[in-house]
């Protein structure tokens, strides 16, 4: 039996993105072309890979036992691209970084410019994206690093394979408007009846949101579904509903808001392919001593909004 690693690669895209269609759009291919080679692969396999389960497919115990070993095929050429760097004079190469918005912008950002001034044979490109995305593509090597967030009272499944660093603690704030009904509230007890503001189910705000307000006992009535921490600012400003918002979301603080720091957080963490016997690549290595020296100036500027005395909602 011989197989292609080509279509080694086609499957293990489709096991990690969930189905033909996903990983087509991944591989910037048609989903026809993904069925060919899976079909491919099974004639070289000598048996099937998928099997169709309602509209889509699902891999059968011998297409994941293929698609593991294409994982562990990436970390090996992982850890040899990262001994030949080491062995390399100077930290050189491009290191890909996918991260959600709001560390996108108050994290990556001034770390890739630290970066690039103290290493300029590098070249750091960041993409923008929920962390879902982001973490099949760095489980792909499509990304290099992905900055992910966890919600102290929502937790996540990481992906195996992955190594993982804890780069900073982001406080949770309840934002009020700063007159009305609810401008004196401090907890989230007291926003019980309140119009609420928040991101959508199914994404880590929206779920910290709802789990929040669950775990007090009442269901939010979200007014308003909104992705964006400015746009959300702006509508608590406006006096159209609260919210609870992360540190790092509150750097353009609208007129019209109050912030009541809650005991709620989120971490944030650095990802990389867990790199197994052997060196991180030297260019990874290098972004992430950059990332880390963020910690401690990453909230400075967050808020400028009025903030109440820190409460325990």
């Amino acid at each position: 039996m011989e197989l292609d690693a080509r279509r080694l690669r086609v499957l293990h895209t489709v096991a990690v993105r969930g189905g033909v269609t996903a990983a087509a759009e991944t591989l910037c291919v048609s989903p026809s072309a993904v069925s060919q080679q899976l079909a491919l692969l099974e004639r070289e396999a000598g048996c099937d890979l998928v099997e169709r389960v309602g509209r889509g497919i699902a891999l059968t115990p011998a297409g994941q036992a293929l698609a593991l070993a294409a994982e562990e095929v990436a970390r090996a050429l992982d850890r040899a691209e990262a001994a030949v760097a080491a062995a390399r004079k100077g930290i050189s190469g491009t290191v890909r970084v996918g991260a959600f918005p709001s560390a996108a912008r108050a994290l990556v950002g001034p770390a890739v410019t630290r970066t690039l001034r103290r290493h300029p044979g590098l070249d750091v490109r960041v993409n923008e994206g929920e962390d879902v995305r982001t973490l099949g593509d760095l489980r792909l090597a499509a990304l290099d690093v992905v900055i992910a967030q966890e919600y102290d009272h929502v937790p996540v499944d990481f992906p195996s394979g992955l190594s993982r660093r804890a780069v900073l603690r982001d406080p949770l704030h309840l934002c009020v408007p700063a007159s009305g009904a609810y401008a004196k509230a401090s907890s989230l007890e007291e926003l019980r009846d309140a119009p609420w503001i928040a991101a959508a189910p199914g994404t880590p705000c929206g779920d910290s949101t709802r789990q929040a307000c669950h775990d007090v006992g009442f269901s939010p009535d979200v007014r308003h579904t909104v992705m964006d921490f400015g746009l959300a600012l702006d509508l608590v400003a406006e006096g159209l509903g609260v919210a609870l918002i992360p540190e790092l979301g509150l750097r353009d603080m609208p007129d019209g808001v109050v912030t009541a720091r809650t005991a709620q957080a989120r971490t944030i963490y650095a990802l990389t392919r867990a790199p197994g016997v052997g060196p991180v690549r030297p260019a990874v290595a290098a972004f992430l001593a950059e990332l880390a020296g963020d910690q401690l100036s990453a909230g400075a500027e967050a808020s400028t909004g009025r903030v109440r005395e820190d409460s325990d909602a």
